[in-house]
């Protein structure tokens, strides 16, 4: 056999198998546990849209979101149906538009749902307005976001200036001199009875009071929840709230002012509050029956005090 007719027989399986192609390319397999990863980071890309956290559907569903200034918004839960179980008596019973048999049961609509508006901020200063509300289930809350950048943020009664796991968020909403118009509102609805816990978690805000409550207890009451968080979590700066913290003591000697000739007693400890007209400022403080003033020359019924003054800075404009 020639050379040329050798190689043309050895180089013509070369070329054949150039030729051919796989038509139907495998594809590389992923790992179930990736493909799981993925839908779960969708999900989460999902919940936290706009900066908002839904929370858990068995106290609180984030609802809508909106930015403001007519901007479009946006629907991250379809709003919940509350129903109750009617069961009729010994005869028919109306049910809405239909006629329940004697004996027989079924599920209804609770009845209306109300709307609560919360102003998050604004002239009444590091405050929510109101600052606790009674809710059913089923009812809307929608949080107004008014001057500067603030949050609601659910949180748990011990530790009030915490984010609770699995809690609402509705993420900060930047409103700067209220310019944004109209302002940043977000949507939760209510889905249990039980107490429930805000508070705004920009920097600061939680330690000088700015909370809010819905349902509240005897046991458990919004002044109280106030005066956790800015106990836990108060710096000491000083506000319209909270007052400034208490100065150094002086190295020089002082003299201790005589004991006052008051016969009162000293009894326990008394708890006092009280807030201001529009419901903006809640305060909660603790007393002991004491030397000032001196009841027969300087107050009817007056006790626990000691002398001083207010500083001037707590009379800021937050």
């Amino acid at each position: 056999m020639k050379y040329s007719a050798a190689l043309s027989v050895a180089v013509a399986p070369l070329a054949i198998a150039k030729a051919v192609h796989n038509v139907y390319p495998q594809h590389k397999r992923t790992s179930h546990k990736q493909e799981l990863g993925n839908v779960a980071a969708i999900e989460e890309s999902i919940n936290l849209v706009h900066g908002v956290s839904l929370g858990s559907e068995t106290q609180v569903i984030v609802i809508w979101a909106n930015p403001g200034n007519n901007a479009e918004t946006t629907t991250l839960h379809e709003q919940v149906t509350v129903t109750q179980t009617v069961t009729a008596g010994a005869e028919a019973t109306a049910v809405g538009t239909e006629t329940l048999a004697a004996g027989a049961t079924t599920t209804a609509a609770a009845g209306a749902v109300a709307t609560h508006t919360v102003t998050v901020g604004g002239s009444a200063g590091l405050v929510f307005t109101p600052d606790q509300i009674s809710a059913n289930v089923g009812d809307m809350v929608i949080f107004t976001f008014m001057n500067a950048n603030h949050t609601a943020t659910q949180s748990t009664f011990a530790e009030p200036c915490k984010i609770m796991e699995g809690g609402m968020d509705s993420g900060f909403r930047p409103n700067p001199n209220n310019t944004v118009n109209p302002p940043p509102q977000v949507a939760m609805q209510v889905m249990t009875t039980d107490p429930l816990w805000f508070y705004c978690r920009q920097k600061g805000h939680c330690g000088k009071g700015m909370t809010f409550s819905i349902n509240p207890t005897a046991e458990k009451t919004q002044a109280m929840f106030q005066a956790m968080a800015i106990q836990q979590n108060g710096d000491g700066a000083g506000s319209a709230i909270t007052g400034n913290a208490t100065e150094t003591a002086s190295s020089s000697a002082v003299a201790a002012p005589p004991a006052a000739t008051s016969d009162a007693s000293t009894g326990s400890i008394s708890m006092g509050s009280g807030t201001v007209e529009n419901g903006a400022c809640v305060c909660a403080v603790t007393c002991s029956q004491g030397s000032f003033p001196a009841v027969a020359a300087q107050g009817v019924d007056a006790f626990g005090g000691f002398a001083g003054a207010l500083p001037a800075s707590m009379m800021e404009t937050v």
